[in-house]
Formats: C-alpha cells, structure tokens, sequence
C-alpha cells in the first residue's frame, strides 16, 4: 500500500468512525432527518469506495482493530503487547500497515491509556469516619473575624 493511499485511507476512516457515533448517536436520540440521512449516505459511500478498492483488506482490518478495541479492549491490548514483544525479537507478526491500523484504532476508539473504574466513578461516594464528609455553606464552622490589630 503506497503512503499517500493508506494516509487516505485513515483520513477517511476517522470521517466513517465520526460519522457512525453521530448516527448512532441520532437513532438513540430519535433524532432521525434530512441532514442524518446524506450522513448515513457519506458513511456508506466511503465503506463502499474501500471495500471495492485494491486495498479492501487493509481497509477491513482496520474496521475489525477498531471493533476489537471496541468490545474487547483489554484483549485487543493484550494482542498489542503480543506484537510488540515479537517485533523487539526480531519477528514482525502484522505489517508496518496493520500496527498503524492497530494504533489508530486504538486512539479513535478511546483505548490510549487503560483507566482504573474506581478513578473514573466520580459519582462513588468515598467517605469514611476518617475522612467526614465535608460541611458548606453556613453550616461551616468559622473562626472569628479579629478586630482590633
């Protein structure tokens, strides 16, 4: 795959990712109108332009790395370090093509860096006797205003 092809192919499958969470995003909402449907038709038009293309199966790996890292991240990222610790001995098991496919997936499916639930549950509760939970407002005790100095 020449270069200028596969930065094409990138550009135009970020544009499918975007267009497919608006969509998704218009049917959940019941949403659905004029504007959705040319969406619907730019998505599919670019679906149908590089699954028809000389680089069909690039352009399929691509959509399964990001459906990969979509339901399944932590082993899509297990996959990941599989590749990376046989490409440091020497031994490729993807092309340069599929790893940039792997890592741009990665990024446009939100999987850069794994994050903990207990970090990411701001709605959790966290207090204990030791740490009281914290008083506002005026039911805040306040020190005195000192006069005089």
């Amino acid at each position: 795959m020449e270069r200028e092809h596969e930065e094409a192919m990138r550009v135009d499958f970020a544009e499918h990712t975007r267009l497919n969470a608006e969509l998704f995003h218009a049917e959940y909402l019941d949403r659905w109108d004029a504007d959705t449907d040319e969406q619907a038709r730019q998505r599919d038009q670019i679906h149908e332009r590089w699954s028809a293309s000389p680089h069909a199966e690039q352009w399929n790996y691509l959509r399964k790395a990001h459906h990969g890292w979509g339901l399944h991240p932590d082993r899509t990222r297990q996959f990941m370090d599989w590749v990376e610790h046989y490409r440091d001995l020497g031994h490729d098991q993807v092309t340069d093509v599929q790893r940039r496919s792997l890592e741009q997936a990665r990024e446009l499916a939100g999987e850069t860096f794994p994050v903990d639930y207990e970090r990411n549950a701001p709605d959790v509760a966290r207090f204990t006797p030791q740490t009281p939970v914290p008083v506002f407002g005026a039911a805040r005790q306040r020190r005195g205003i000192e006069r005089g100095r």
